[in-house]
């Protein structure tokens, strides 16, 4: 095991540094947004045009991995948002900033499908668990740490997005210095339509669409609503980083829960649960915005809750299809998720520019009551309550970031050597319902 995480360190360092810088711009485009005097609403639709080049990322990643080569294209990706950092403070307009914010989104999603599906051509099935989980790990960390540095200097100046520009670059390095092969591109992939997949797994299509309308408005507008409410910068740190460690915490009993009973019953009470956290918040927001601690801490847990959404769906859906199109359904998934995430922000920051700090909890009560609702028709319909389904893998917690990372889920493996005749079962069982 030493010998392989020795092997891959330069592939965990490179995003180690990709993320803290990416995590870094993210919030303060935000802040630096709201010192120009950006609308929340204008900010809401910078996220989604983000999430919409992430979109198109995943259509062309493969193709261009094919011509480029993985380390090429990861050093192409990374020049690209190198440049872009940069960019945003020499052309300070709502206009130029929707065409960078563009491209950002497509960089770092390339990256994401280079550095995954290299990971799993240098995994062996012995060591996916681990590595997964240290994969993970790194992303959250990466993520919770970035935030620390908003202490360095405030938004207004260039050295915050000089040193996001810094970190970003510095990733081509570990990856240039490896000696790791490059893995081969698969080319024939089967393909599996969202229709099909919602036919197989509608519970996980409606949690991925939930998670993205909701995860999608919490990475961009986050700063905007903890700002409204009088956070310093040092409490905005604070906050954005125990919201994802705290999250990384609860997910993980959330998820393990799901291995115990009806997934699908699972992601219902996780919207219920999240309905409840939202409202709490929405409340303490509107009469209690001195409340900074306590807010905090309802944030952690409902980051927490939602960031299960999206594993637990994953996971629901390899449990109902076929091992030859685990890639095609978790590319479907994610682009459900990217609808969301592209939809999402223009609604709430729409509402925050409106209603006020209150409107994004307001907005995430609205989407989990909504769906709730439709959830509960969907388990009623198929008499899905009535019956416990059978688990062939368990939950283990992902990020969101490329169909790649599938094959590292640790379970995938019993999902693929799992009897042929039971998957045939399984999957009659779920078309009968």
């Amino acid at each position: 095991m030493r010998s392989i995480l020795v092997s891959i360190l330069a592939l965990f360092l490179g995003i180690f540094l990709l993320l803290m810088g990416n995590s870094l711009l993210s919030t303060l485009l935000v802040l630096r947004g709201v010192s120009e005097g950006f609308s929340g609403q204008f900010l809401g639709i910078l996220t989604s045009v983000y999430f919409f080049g992430a979109f198109v990322a995943t259509l062309m990643a493969s193709a261009m991995i094919k011509r480029m080569g993985h380390i090429r294209c990861f050093t192409f990706c990374t020049a690209l948002l190198g440049c872009s950092v940069l960019a945003y403070v020499i052309f300070i307009s709502p206009v130029a900033w929707l065409f960078i914010r563009f491209f950002t989104g497509f960089g770092i999603f390339v990256v994401y499908t280079v550095v995954e599906s290299w990971l799993n051509g240098q995994t062996q099935d012995a060591y996916r668990s681990r590595v997964f989980s240290i994969y993970t790990f790194v992303n959250l960390i990466a993520i919770a740490a970035s935030q620390q540095l908003l202490l360095i200097d405030n938004a207004t100046s260039y050295t915050l997005f000089i040193i996001a520009s810094f970190l970003i670059t510095a990733a081509v390095m570990p990856i240039s210095w490896t000696r790791l092969q490059q893995p081969h591109v698969v080319v024939d992939m089967p393909s599996m339509s969202i229709l099909k997949v919602f036919d197989a797994a509608p519970v996980a299509v409606t949690g991925c669409l939930v998670s993205g309308l909701i995860m999608g408005p919490f990475w961009g507008l986050t700063p905007l609503f903890v700002s409204e409410l009088g956070y310093t910068n040092e409490e905005l740190a604070a906050f954005i980083s125990l919201s994802i460690l705290g999250g990384a915490l609860i997910q993980y009993p959330v998820g393990r829960w799901s291995d115990k009973m009806d997934r699908r019953r699972v992601i219902l009470f996780t919207f219920i649960l999240g309905t409840i956290v939202a409202l709490s918040m929405a409340i303490c927001a509107k009469y209690y915005p001195g409340e900074h601690g306590l807010i905090t801490a309802l944030s952690a847990v409902f980051c927490g809750l939602v960031l299960a959404v999206y594993p637990i769906s994953v996971v629901h859906l390899v449990d109902r299809i076929h091992k030859d199109h685990l890639v095609a359904g978790s590319s479907s998934l994610l682009m459900i998720y990217g609808l969301g995430s592209f939809v999402g922000p223009a609604i709430a920051g729409f509402a925050l520019k409106y209603m006020g700090a209150s409107a994004l909890p307001a907005y995430y009560l609205s989407v989990l009551a909504i769906f709730s609702l439709i959830l509960i028709m969907q388990l009623v319909r198929s008499r899905i309550v009535e019956r416990p389904e059978d688990h062939e893998s368990r939950y283990v917690a992902m990020v969101r970031t490329s169909p790649n990372v599938l094959p590292m889920h640790p379970e995938s493996e019993e999902v693929l050597d799992a009897p042929e005749d039971r998957r045939s079962e399984d999957n009659k069982v779920s078309k009968a319902n």
